[in-house]
């Protein structure tokens, strides 16, 4: 979705939640095309926490999936 051409005013969404919605829906293409998760996979609230720190932050959507995922050393 090309956020420029979303009335944010209409939808009542506030800009930096549309940043989130893309960055999560990155992350979660990146999760699937690497192997992390199957289509079906739900998101739990508490790993939809740690990513939106992970956003926060400023990782990418790869680096989260591989921060969610990867092992840990």
């Amino acid at each position: 979705m090309n956020t420029s051409s979303v009335d944010h005013a209409v939808w009542g969404i506030k800009p930096e939640e549309t940043a989130l919605r893309q960055w999560l829906t990155a992350w979660y293409h990146f999760a699937l095309s690497d192997g992390h998760i199957e289509p079906d996979y739900e998101l739990d609230n508490a790993t939809a926490e740690r990513l939106e720190g992970y956003f926060r932050v400023g990782l990418t959507p790869g680096e989260g999936a591989t921060a969610t995922f990867g092992k840990v050393h």
